[in-house]
């Protein structure tokens, strides 16, 4: 794969000029970004033997955490890119898998027409449009899992996407998927998608010993959790975090059930679904207890629907409801999680170009170190109307 035109380039003063290339230990370099609005910082950087970019905060010096953005069409890479936008993922099921296998088994985890790249020539065109911009981009192969007579259909399809299309990673949720991959020979950077489930430090080490890249978080972990995954996964294997929009009721890497509103996914039927309740010994609850219950069911069905993206809704400003991290980002920082990932493949464009402002807005914060408290008091700030950010309904991660 070609060497890609990085964003944020680090400098080395030499006699006569600028070379790109790191410094000796003890030395200073510059950062100097191709975009404006990010500032110039001097900070010492030490000879490691790779490039991995270091932003000095005033909170703690870590790798730089990254803006993971949703894309499904050409149309949108310059207009994401131009709005900060740092990485991209996307997906793409081909004609040669819709004649095999239809609609009804899907390659990755979105529907075949509502979330992925129609054809291989606007993928092409999509990431050599992303690679002009020096942004990489992910391909998704993150169905659950794959029966055996579909693996040398997408085998090959994972080797066109690094080899043709030229994919900065694959991001892979079948562990025998990931390893048939690893045994081809396939020189590409591997992703393990959230679906995998990797809730503890064994699963960090297992998927380690294949070489993985960057493994991304379950939306059910809670930043304890997280920070001690990130103390074993520390200078081996990048981390991703979900930051904002759909979570999950459940612990989406045990789910068996589609995406897809209408086809049945289980949790977006439950806020409809009636519910009887029993005590521990299976008798009515007593008259007294009933008003109790009744206000319980009340919070977890608003609860699902703030799961549930809120119905795609936007507030009055144009931003989306719907599950949110924003206030965890100053703590994922500290952790040096990798990449914070914002959902919606087959959201709106205007919905992806919100969603990236709101967490592109309190990222810059971080990055200049402002103090915690005051990063969280500006992002709450934007969550309108206040009642649904202090009701805590729309928390990813509690912070608190």
């Amino acid at each position: 794969m070609p060497t890609l035109r990085h964003r944020v380039h680090l400098y080395a003063p030499v006699r006569g000029g600028w070379r790109t290339a790191l410094s000796a230990e003890g030395k200073h370099a510059l950062l100097c970004s191709h975009r404006r609005d990010v500032p110039v910082r001097l900070f010492p950087v030490r000879a490691s033997g790779h490039s991995s970019l270091h932003l000095s905060t005033g909170i703690t010096d870590v790798a730089i955490m990254k803006i993971l953005t949703p894309i499904n069409s050409l149309q949108e890479v310059e207009m994401l890119a131009e709005n900060g936008a740092e990485e991209f993922y996307c997906g793409l099921v081909p004609e040669e898998w819709l004649r095999r296998y239809g609609g009804a088994l899907w390659l990755n985890r979105r529907s075949p027409k509502g979330g992925n790249v129609p054809t291989f020539a606007e993928l092409n065109a999509l990431i050599a449009a992303a690679h002009r911009y020096g942004i990489p981009v992910f391909l998704t192969l993150n169905a659950p899992t794959y029966a055996p007579e579909q693996m040398p259909l997408v085998i090959d399809l994972a080797r066109r996407l690094v080899e043709e299309a030229e994919a900065d990673a694959l991001i892979i949720a079948d562990p025998g998927l990931l390893m048939a991959l690893v045994e081809s020979g396939l020189d590409a950077p591997l992703h393990v998608s959230s679906l995998a489930a990797t809730l503890n430090g064994r699963a960090i080490d297992f998927f380690r010993q294949w070489g993985v890249k960057r493994i991304i978080l379950p939306r059910s972990v809670t930043l304890d959790e997280m920070r001690r995954l990130a103390e074993t996964a520390r200078g081996t294997v990048e981390l991703e975090a979900f930051i904002l929009n759909e979570g999950c009721a459940f612990e989406e890497g045990y789910c068996p059930t589609s995406k897809h509103h209408s086809v049945g996914a289980y949790c977006t039927g439950l806020v409809a679904m009636e519910a009887n309740f029993l005590t521990a010994r299976g008798e009515e609850v007593p008259p007294d207890k009933r008003d109790e219950v009744g206000a319980l069911l009340q919070d977890y069905h608003r609860w699902l629907f703030f799961v549930n993206n809120a119905g795609c809704s936007l507030s009055p400003e144009g931003l989306p409801y719907g599950p949110c991290g924003l206030c965890a980002i100053p703590q994922m920082h500290r952790m040096g999680i990798a990449s914070l990932k914002i959902v919606g493949r087959e959201a709106s464009s205007w919905r992806k170009l919100a969603s990236l402002r709101l967490v592109k807005a309190i990222v810059d914060r971080v990055r200049q170190g402002i103090p915690a408290d005051e990063v969280r008091a500006y992002a709450q700030s934007l969550r309108t109307p206040r009642e649904y950010c202090r009701s805590g309904f729309m928390c990813y991660y509690r912070w608190w």
